[in-house]
């Protein structure tokens, strides 16, 4: 029953530790690479963090909360927000930039997983 978490841990603990290493200066040539391709940084965000939504729709079996009169899956609330927080915490890391479109590929693919997520279980 523990193991659906294990894939949402595991990517969750590499985006950390890109991040970590985002931060503090290192991974330059990584993120040299990925900026060379075009809206490569996009498509990362987009991929990543729809990934990461839906292995996290997964690890809490499509639970849903009711927020007003919508019903929202839950784990696509908690990646919204936490992806929110990170991106604006990067007005103080020297080492990061906030970008807006950044945040709305986090926002799209957050999005994404969320309707792929209710097309493939009936929830």
């Amino acid at each position: 029953m523990r193991l659906k978490w294990l894939p949402f841990c595991l990517l969750l603990l590499l985006i950390i530790g890109i991040t970590v290493g985002i931060d503090v200066g290192g991974l330059r040539s990584v993120t040299g690479w990925i900026n060379s391709v075009p809206f490569g940084d996009k498509f990362g965000h987009l991929f990543i963090i729809g990934l990461l939504t839906f292995l996290l729709n997964y690890a809490l079996a499509g639970r849903m909360v009711k927020v007003g009169r919508l019903k929202l899956l839950l784990g696509c609330m908690i990646v919204a927000v936490a992806m929110t927080i990170e991106e604006c915490s990067q007005f103080w890391i020297a080492a990061r930039t906030f970008d807006l479109i950044d945040l709305s590929a986090n926002y799209l693919g957050v999005t994404l997983a969320g309707i792929l997520w209710l097309k493939t279980h009936r929830v």
